[in-house]
C-alpha cells in the first residue's frame, strides 16, 4: 500500500495517501495480496521450516503451505488495518472515499499512539505464537 506514498515522495506529490489508502483500494490491494503472496510466501516458509528442522526447532515449523483461510484473513486484515492505522495520523488520507471525503478516524489516537499500538500488538502477537507453538511441540 505504501508503494503510493513512496513514489509521492520522490515525484514531490501534495497528496501522498490517494487511491491505495481508502476503502475500495484496501479491498483491491487485498485482493491482488490473496493472488500474489502464495507464489513469493511458500518458497519463504519453506525455506523458514528448512532452517528451523536444520537447527533443530522443529517445534517452531508451520505447515508447508499456507491455508486458504490464513491467506485472505491476512492479506484483508493487513490492508485494512494499515489503512485505519494510517488514517489516525496523516492528514491527506480519505478512508471512506468516494463516499466522503472526511477521515473521521484522523486525530484519535496520536502519531506516537499508533507506533505504540504496532509495537504492543507485534509484541503480544510473538509471544502468543511462541507460547502455542512451545506448548502444542511435540514431548519427548
Amino acid at each position: 500500500m505504501d508503494v503510493e506514498p513512496g513514489i509521492g515522495m520522490l515525484l514531490g506529490w501534495d497528496v501522498l495517501h490517494g487511491p491505495s489508502h481508502t476503502i475500495v483500494g484496501a479491498l483491491l490491494i487485498a485482493s491482488l495480496v490473496v493472488w500474489i503472496s502464495p507464489r513469493i510466501c511458500t518458497p519463504l516458509l519453506m525455506r523458514f521450516n528448512h532452517e528451523a528442522r536444520h537447527y533443530g526447532q522443529e517445534w517452531l515449523c508451520e505447515p508447508d503451505v499456507i491455508s486458504r483461510t490464513a491467506l485472505v484473513t491476512g492479506a484483508f486484515f493487513g490492508t485494512l488495518s494499515h489503512l485505519v492505522l494510517d488514517s489516525f495520523m496523516h492528514r491527506d488520507i480519505r478512508p471512506l472515499y468516494p463516499f466522503t471525503q472526511l477521515n473521521p478516524l484522523r486525530d484519535l489516537v496520536s502519531h506516537d499512539g499508533v507506533y505504540q499500538l504496532c509495537m504492543a500488538a507485534g509484541a503480544i502477537g510473538t509471544l502468543a505464537w511462541v507460547t502455542l507453538k512451545w506448548a502444542s511441540r511435540p514431548r519427548q
